[in-house]
């Protein structure tokens, strides 16, 4: 038997020295707060196993040379090399304190050979002690406190500092126009008579321009109240040559923006126990009118605290705007079609007024720019704006509570003026409108959390409270609107969170309330939910991973009460009386609708290869029910729940981040595509095709089956096979009323983004381009009517054209005609035979765009030692565009409505601007 366990001794010391071989890791995994934590999970990729840390961060774990570990889900990793591995035997002793053997004291022993020194005045025979609240920190108590007539407590006198930071941002730009139509330039007010063309001044009213070429005219160089070097005739010899007058509204103008913020914070150590931010800022913007502009001057307070375990933010916002003048009336648009209309036989600048006291224009159907734009008051636009909030949050562990709380008051006053003498009222015309609104708004916030990082249960219950009131005056009607609504929130939500080492999800779901007073119906059932699921390092690829994310959503909401809908107004007009536009009517009520509910769904995921490069997409679907239109009934201005529609489409972005090019110089590059369609899916009865914007005879419309804002107009008459029917004399035949002509929506929009950083230095470049969808261009239209365009310039000397069609009855047409004939009546051309838009059909052109949206230049230097920095930034915006219409930006919208893009009827152009931006922080 003995014999048996000597047999047993070998296998034993290579079972041993086997356990010896293997060898250990060990050190401390911090999170990636870089805190200590127990319970961290530590994991060696290369052989599957893990460790979990210590209170103190520290763990061991069994490895290999060139192993890797991974911790905080994968977010932190440390590849093993051979000299950082021990065994374990040498783990454990180099963890365990080691003290050399001392001599044994014995107080018995001691008793015995010495005699007690008596000392009653020592510490230990004190009657007073030190409280277990003491701080334990001697070098730093700055105070005793006795708390009984045994007890004292020594506390900490905390070191308080006051510090300041801030930063001073002044910025300066010049702006100058973008694109507008072409005009031409030879041909002088006046028509033919008896079949030769004939100058008409200004005193006969005459609005066209098919008058001769100003190359054979001259001034006689007799007074004339219209022009200071006289009346045009014939040129001969001797005579001044006529010239040709430049009526452009536009010229390059400079504004500015200076914002000051100071930051005043006492620190506590290392906690900010108060802060106090101001900030206070100045702009001025100038536009591209003459002596048009808007001020602006803002001033902003913030306070932040803590008080009683509560974290408390006071904020009050003032911000104060002015303006020479607003487009709410059309005045920019109004003056701008004047300037484009106004002959070049007759000038603008020499007088806005004529002896009588009343305008100088080129006709009394017409205005000049000047006249509209004088005025008395400096600034007809008003704006006053105040804001009060305060916010309070506190946190019990697991429980968090906030409360905000804002209300704020919003003042404007708007002087709209006609002077008299203006086309289309004669005799003045004068509103003040003014428009006082306030809110109150109450948000409280309860959250509670269940688990840790790894399993995370969050239920919150959110109560949203708004109290709004308007009321708008026009003195023109004395007449006042008042508006009031409170609506409630409630909102329920549960979330759910999973960390895992390569795996992560989350999962929402919630329901809300929507209560109010202005609603039709109140809404108890609003759901929503959400998911997201995440896959990182996917085959053990470091940084790459893969996100599948989804959402449906339902919302209700009402319009907005402080929004006027006056401008819907044009919708009473044809275009040709664009003078008579003058908003004043306001909606009714906001009562009695029902809200416009919304279902909203998306689904998309994103892919991210390696650290540099990431792939995302996202398809919407988003159906609006009972969506809200404005519209004319028995001459007042209502709300109605008019269209049913489907705003969908998807989005795929890409991203390759801090691609290096060299030292110091790297580069990212971000492209965006996005393609959206909204289509009507129901119209009310009594709806269908009714305006959303435009004119009378010509607009956007709502019309069931079709792109929300489709243009209606007039067209062309074709055959069965589409061919153009030509009318008797030789043109083409217009058809009798309206239909769908046009479509808005682009076929898709790419985003361009593009950054190149070196050293210090900083480049930017942002641009798009936009391909498809339509516009009518009705400012070539008028130009074409009046002749002031360049086609009408260029081709109105076209003799024997022949239009291709058929005539009604089915023979080709053979017709020839002349463009323009001085022997027939002007109303008889091209381009007036067909009424003051022509017709709509031949002036839908395609609204392709590319423009560079912004290229900046910025360089930051640091000020003493770093401590401070300056940042210099140089930009341009808008300064190429590339458009495939003759007009206007297509991006410029009519009168300047939400709702007005794909309608160009003398749309302000857009403008270039040149800039420089100087930031200081100190």
């Amino acid at each position: 038997m003995k014999k048996n366990y000597l047999l047993l001794l070998p296998f034993t010391i290579t079972l041993l020295q086997a356990q010896n071989s293997q060898l250990y890791y060990s050190g401390k995994f911090l999170t990636v707060k870089n805190k200590e934590q127990n319970f961290l999970k530590v994991y060696n990729k290369n052989s599957g196993i893990y460790e979990l840390t210590d209170e103190k961060g520290f763990a061991i774990i069994a490895a290999q040379p060139s192993d890797t570990l991974v911790w905080n889900q994968g977010k932190s990793t440390h590849v093993i090399f051979a000299y950082e591995l021990r065994e374990l035997k040498t783990i454990l002793e180099s963890q365990t304190e080691k003290k050399s053997v001392g001599n044994i004291y014995s107080k018995d022993y001691d008793s015995l050979v010495s005699k007690e020194a008596r000392d009653d005045f020592s510490i230990e025979k004190t009657k007073t002690h030190l409280s277990k609240k003491s701080h334990s920190y001697f070098v730093q108590i700055r105070k005793l406190r006795q708390r009984n007539d045994s007890i004292y407590t020594l506390k900490r006198l905390n070191n308080r500092t006051l510090l300041f930071n801030g930063s001073f941002t002044t910025s300066f730009d010049i702006k100058s126009r973008n694109a507008v139509p072409a005009t031409q330039s030879r041909y002088v007010q006046g028509r033919s008579e008896s079949g030769s063309l004939v100058w008409k001044g200004p005193e006969t009213n005459e609005m066209f321009s098919f008058g001769p070429d100003i190359s054979t005219l001259g001034f006689n160089g007799l007074a004339y109240e219209y022009d200071q070097n006289g009346r045009l005739i014939p040129w001969i010899d001797g005579l001044q040559h006529a010239k040709r007058y430049d009526n452009s509204l536009f010229k390059t103008t400079v504004g500015y923006n200076n914002q000051l913020n100071v930051n005043a914070f006492i620190k506590e150590e290392y906690n900010e126990k108060i802060r106090l931010s101001l900030n206070l800022g100045q702009q001025k913007n100038q536009m591209y009118f003459i002596d048009q502009f808007d001020v602006a001057n803002t001033f902003k307070a913030k306070l932040n605290t803590e008080m009683g375990g509560y974290s408390i933010n006071l904020a009050f916002n003032y911000e104060e705007d002015k303006a020479t003048n607003t487009n709410r009336i059309g005045l920019f648009n109004r003056a701008y079609q004047n300037s484009l209309l106004t002959p070049i036989s007759f000038s603008n600048e020499q007088n806005t007024f004529l002896n009588n006291g009343l305008q100088r224009s080129y006709s009394k159907y017409a205005d000049n720019p000047s006249f509209l734009f004088e005025q008395d008051s400096k600034y007809r636009y008003q704006k006053l704006e105040r804001q009060f909030s305060l916010n309070a949050m506190k946190n019990w562990d697991d429980f968090k509570l906030s409360i905000s709380q804002s209300y704020d008051t919003n003042n404007i006053r708007n002087l709209d003026q006609y002077k008299p003498s203006a086309y289309g009222f004669s005799n003045g015309i004068l509103n003040e409108r003014t428009q006082n609104s306030s809110s109150y708004y109450s948000n409280i916030l309860g959250s509670y959390t269940l688990g840790n990082y790894d399993f995370k249960n969050t239920f919150t219950l959110n109560f949203i409270l708004n109290d709004k009131k308007s009321d708008v005056y026009n003195s023109l009607t004395s007449h006042q609107d008042l508006y009031q609504r409170t609506s409630q929130d409630h909102i329920f939500n549960y979330n759910m969170e999973i960390h895992d080492y390569d795996f992560e999800a989350g999962f929402n779901f919630g329901n809300s309330f929507y209560i109010s007073n202005t609603s039709l119906k109140n809404n108890f059932w609003l759901p929503k939910a959400n998911f997201y699921l995440k896959f990182s390092d996917i085959f053990n690829w470091n940084n790459y991973s893969f996100k599948l994310l989804g959402s449906y959503t339902q919302l209700s909401s009402e319009p907005e009460i402080t929004r006027s809908y006056a401008s819907y107004a044009t919708t009473l007009l044809n275009a040709e009386n664009y003078n008579q536009y003058f908003p004043v009517l306001e909606a009714e009520s906001f009562r009695g609708l029902s809200n416009i509910n919304t279902k909203e769904w998306k689904v998309g995921g994103r892919l991210n290869i390696g650290y540099y490069i990431s792939l995302e997409g996202e398809y919407f679907n988003r159906k609006n029910t009972d969506d809200i239109f404005p519209v004319f009934e028995n001459n007042l201005l209502k709300l109605k729940n008019a269209a049913d529609h489907t705003y969908s489409g998807y989005e795929f972005n890409f991203a390759y981040d801090r691609l290096r090019l060299g030292y110091d110089m790297y580069t990212t590059h971000k492209v965006s595509f996005f393609k959206y369609k909204d289509i009507v899916d129901r119209i009310a009865p009594g709806y269908q095709n009714l305006a959303v914007s435009g004119f009378k005879d010509i607009y956007k419309t709502l019309t069931e089956g079709q792109a929300l804002g489709s243009v209606i107009g007039s067209y062309f008459e074709r055959n069965a096979a589409g061919q153009l029917i030509i009318d008797e004399f030789g043109y083409p035949k217009k058809a009798e009323g309206m239909k769908m002509i046009a479509d808005p929506t682009p076929d898709f929009v790419m985003k361009f983004n593009h950054s190149l950083v070196y050293k210090n230095l900083s480049l930017d470049i942002n641009w798009e381009w936009k391909k498809g969808g339509q516009l009518w261009n009705g400012t070539q239209a008028v130009l074409d009517y009046y002749g002031r365009s360049y086609d009408s310039g260029e081709e109105r000397n076209t003799k024997n054209y022949v239009f291709q069609g058929v005539h009604s009855n089915g023979s080709v047409n053979q017709i020839p005609v002349d463009f323009y004939d001085p022997n027939r009546n002007v109303l008889e051309n091209r381009w007036s035979r067909y009424g003051y838009l022509g017709v709509a059909e031949s002036y839908i052109q395609k609204a392709d765009y590319i423009r560079i949206n912004n290229i900046s230049l910025s360089s930051t230097f640091p000020v003493n030692y770093g401590k401070q920095n300056l940042k210099l930034t140089f930009y341009v915006n808008n300064i190429m565009l590339w458009q495939a219409n003759k007009g206007a930006d297509p991006n410029q919208n009519f009168y300047d409505m939400d709702n007005g893009r794909g309608l160009d009827f003398f749309n302000l152009p857009s403008f270039k601007t040149f800039g420089c931006i100087v930031s200081l922080k100190f």
